[in-house]
């Protein structure tokens, strides 16, 4: 609330109770107010935006009227129970007296008060908030990073009970604090008298202050509409409008090129939409390639497109290639000049975390598997190698090797991947005269799930083991376990599949006989560097880890057992990986 408008800061609604305190001959009251708070009616304004509003539910008011001199004091503290730190506000006499100002500590503490000095006025400090970085409904949330980092920078805040609520929608006036907040821009403009925000409404200021700068338009007739809620394309409009910011080239190609709804943008938002899209402010969970301009932004939205619109500005630097919510940036791609994402490799013998659509996440492999093949796979121009070892190859007493170069091309999150893999058998004997070419093509979808078609061995040379060639498909889910950190998030990725070829039972195999069977993995990631498997193979199980041992490396080593409960072949054998990656 704005000094002089202390009349809106009560709630009619309120429970009034007034004792007078009787000091010098003069009266004192000490009125408080328990504000319950109504959802429906304050539009939820529940929120603490930029510093200009108290939350009207769970929060307490006390108001000191001391001779002529106003005070208020306001918490949000469980209960109603004012602070002893709580920050006093006066308004009518800037510079109580000596007597004023010990009753108003008395009552509410010593530091209720700033102290003053010799040569200055008592000065008014911020109202009390108690600011976090993060809350615990956004844990895993496509949209944390974004979140905690604009509420780290006070741009956004939760509500009285520590939550965010990031699906919730976001109003014109709730808008126009964050807008406040974030961009400290000269006015180009006078204000505007709204007929609908008199200058007693709690977000005047707000509202006045973003249409100076030049984000915010009213409708016809000086109507502003604060309460309404806002769509995600007005949202876009704004910042773009804001930040004068102009496409390079015809909307229409723009939108088209990266929107499959680009038809649903208003003829009045195509310029503004199309430059946003080019300069990355715009977020689009849980498709990129679908924008859903008329939706109702949510909470989640609206951060995710400030601090993008502050990252164009050069006010925030840009989310790390490895964080999850890149893959939700519309047209992001990873520095030209950075290594090799250690994550994408990382991803290549381990888990996925989620949402599987992280495409610096992508793996270019099996992301639960030892050498079963999941649903995850290489795309966006990734190249990776491996090698492999055996201590002994099933039914002989001889070791062998192997080794793998392929690559990946597409998108899968808006299209289709396509991985290839060219594979050297008998590495030990006649190297280089037995191998094969194998394919995948995946397609990655919302809700951290994927779905794969392949053929192993589709061209083969030499005496490749096998000599076959094995058709599969496979689908794949990642299921967060919480407990996040920055980089790394607990999860379990699970790999269900149908194939023939090497995946048919050992009866069927030695018989010749052509069939279709299950395959599948499992894999737990239990910290940053290692994530525990294990693999039915149609034929036999096998366990193992996959190990990031030297961080910023691209490096994954995944040492397993096979046939470790004996169902096939001649016992447990010791079997090794090595892979490498690259995204060029």
């Amino acid at each position: 609330m704005r000094l002089g408008q202390r009349t809106s800061r009560f709630n009619p609604a309120s429970r009034m109770l007034s004792s007078r305190v009787p000091s010098a001959g003069r009266q004192k009251f000490v009125t408080t107010s328990e504000q319950k708070g109504d959802q429906e009616d304050k539009g939820d304004k529940g929120e603490i935006l930029g510093g200009e509003l108290f939350p009207p539910c769970c929060t307490r008011s006390i108001t000191v009227i001391v001779g002529s001199a106003f005070f208020l004091v306001t918490t949000s503290l469980p209960n109603g129970i004012v602070d002893g730190s709580a920050i006093a506000q006066h308004s009518e006499n800037p510079n109580p007296s000596q007597e004023e100002s010990s009753l108003v500590r008395a009552l509410l503490g010593p530091s209720s008060l700033p102290p003053a000095t010799p040569n200055s006025p008592n000065q008014r400090a911020n109202p009390l908030t108690v600011q976090v970085t993060t809350f615990p409904d956004i844990q895993g949330h496509w949209a944390q990073s974004f979140i905690e980092r604009l509420a780290a920078r006070d741009v956004i805040r939760g509500f009285p009970d520590g939550t965010f609520r990031p699906d919730a929608p976001v109003t014109r006036v709730q808008f126009a604090a964050m807008i406040r907040k974030a961009f400290a821009k000269a006015p180009i403009r006078a204000g505007a008298d709204f007929v609908d925000v008199p200058t007693t409404y709690w977000g005047y200021t707000a509202i006045q202050d973003a249409y100076r700068i030049g984000f915010l338009e009213g409708y016809p007739n000086r109507v502003f509409l604060p309460d309404q809620n806002i769509p995600r394309v007005q949202v876009l409009v704004s910042l773009a409008n804001g930040l004068n910011l102009t496409p390079t080239a015809s909307a229409d190609s723009i939108l088209n090129r990266f929107f499959q709804d680009a038809g649903n943008i208003p003829d009045y938002a195509l310029n503004s939409v199309a430059a946003a899209t080019e300069n990355q402010i715009v977020v689009s969970y849980p498709n990129v390639a679908v924008l859903n301009p008329n939706l109702i932004a949510t909470r989640a939205d609206v951060a995710a497109f400030i601090y993008q619109a502050l990252v164009e500005t050069g006010q925030l630097p840009a989310l790390p290639p490895t964080n999850i919510a890149t893959g939700y940036i519309v047209g992001y791609q990873a520095p030209v000049a950075q290594q090799p994402d250690a994550e994408t490799l990382r991803q290549r013998f381990r888990l996925a975390a989620p949402p599987v659509t992280e495409r610096s996440r992508r793996v270019t492999g099996s992301g639960s598997g030892i050498g079963t093949p999941s649903a995850f796979g290489a795309d966006r121009n990734t190249a990776f190698g491996g090698f492999s070892f055996q201590e002994r190859t099933r039914n002989s007493d001889n070791s062998d090797g192997g080794i793998a170069l392929g690559f990946g091309v597409g998108d899968a999150s808006t299209s289709v991947g396509f991985e290839g893999t060219v594979s050297i058998y008998d590495l030990l004997g006649d190297t280089f005269e037995d191998g094969g070419i194998s394919f995948k093509v995946h397609r990655i979808f919302p809700n951290n799930f994927a779905v794969a078609l392949g053929v192993e061995n589709f061209i083969t040379w030499g005496n490749p083991d096998p000599e076959y060639s094995s058709a599969y498909g496979v689908v794949s889910k990642v299921f967060p376990l919480g407990g996040r950190t920055e980089g790394f998030t607990r999860s379990v990725t699970t790999s269900v599949g149908l194939g023939g070829g090497r995946f048919r039972s050992e009866s069927d195999i030695e018989n010749g006989d052509s069939s279709l069977n299950l395959f599948g993995s499992v894999g737990v990631r239990i910290a940053e560097p290692i994530a525990l498997k294990a693999e039915w193979t149609g034929q036999d199980l096998n366990v193992g880890a996959s190990i990031y041992p030297i961080p910023g490396t691209p490096l994954v080593i995944t040492p397993a057992i096979a046939d470790v409960t004996g169902n096939t072949g001649d016992g447990v054998r010791f079997i090794l990986g090595i892979g490498y990656g690259y995204q060029f």
